[in-house]
């Protein structure tokens, strides 16, 4: 039995966001009943600001200075073989609860704990901006913990509910969704990365490597797993032109390091991390 974990950021359990993630879960049930759903109401969550004390990375995630849900919340994404995250679009981009959710849990785009999990991400709105949302919950988030995209939905739900072309186009699209995202699921290999989050992978590599003393647990983190003589977080094939294109950025990203910083590059942004924090 498989398991899909919902991340929801928005105050109101039955709303416009809500009734979208349903298709798709009634969409995958329907393909495999054995699936199960929990959804993570953020509203019902104690999850407090992040103070930028920058603990999780000098010392690990669990120096955190805060005790509340994020560790529960954290274990419970973690049981998932899927994921789904939802936001409604509130003023061009994401709710405050799920902001929120994304600064209590930044340490993720430098410590990718999600590699090659299957992602969904969902949005509604009125009508104007809703592809700003789901962009900022991708490439400012989602992306960056590792996790591999299958579908990133914005929906105008004003036109949803009143232009019938509209919604029978839409809920084509969630169900395609579901389907990606159960196959992924169930596939006995992570998919291979798209080039952009290959160049994340790269960048978050490089800039590891550039300054270890920095962030001394995000270091530690990446030797354990591996992953800076590594290729991508898992085994996959990683294309020649996505090598060459990685391989040219990580070295002018050094090199503007070195520029700006001097030979001592890594001392200079160790000390500064540890006097700042």
């Amino acid at each position: 039995m498989s398991k899909i974990v919902v991340v929801s950021g928005s105050p109101r359990k039955k709303g416009n966001t809500i009734s979208m993630v349903k298709i798709v879960e009634e969409n995958i049930k329907k393909m495999d009943a054995s699936v199960e759903f929990e959804y993570i109401y953020l509203i019902e969550k104690n999850l407090g600001y992040c103070l930028g004390c920058n603990s999780c990375l000098l010392k690990g995630p669990e120096k955190c200075l805060k005790r509340d849900d994020a560790k529960e919340i954290l274990e419970t994404m973690h049981s998932a073989d899927g994921l789904i995250f939802l936001s409604p679009g509130y003023a061009h981009s994401v709710s405050g609860l799920f902001k929120n959710f994304i600064d209590r849990f930044m340490f993720l785009d430098h410590l990718p704990e999600f590699e090659g999990v299957p992602a969904m991400i969902l949005s509604t709105a009125g009508g104007d901006g809703v592809g700003a949302a789901p962009k900022y919950m991708a490439d400012m988030a989602v992306r960056w913990w590792g996790c591999n995209i299958i579908a990133q939905i914005g929906i105008g739900h004003a036109f949803y509910s009143m232009n019938e072309k509209y919604k029978a186009k839409y809920n084509k699209k969630l169900i395609r969704a579901s389907e990606d995202l159960l196959a992924e699921m169930t596939a006995k290999q992570p998919m291979r990365p798209t080039f952009k989050s290959y160049m994340f992978f790269i960048f978050n590599k490089s800039e590891g490597q550039i300054s270890p003393s920095a962030q001394p647990a995000r270091h530690q983190y990446w030797v354990d797993k591996g992953w800076y003589d590594a290729d991508y977080y898992y085994d996959t094939k990683i294309t020649p032109l996505y090598k060459m294109v990685g391989g040219l950025s990580s070295a002018l990203m050094k090199t503007v390091f070195l520029l700006l910083l001097g030979k001592d590059a890594d001392k200079k942004l160790g000390a500064w991390t540890h006097n700042m924090y």
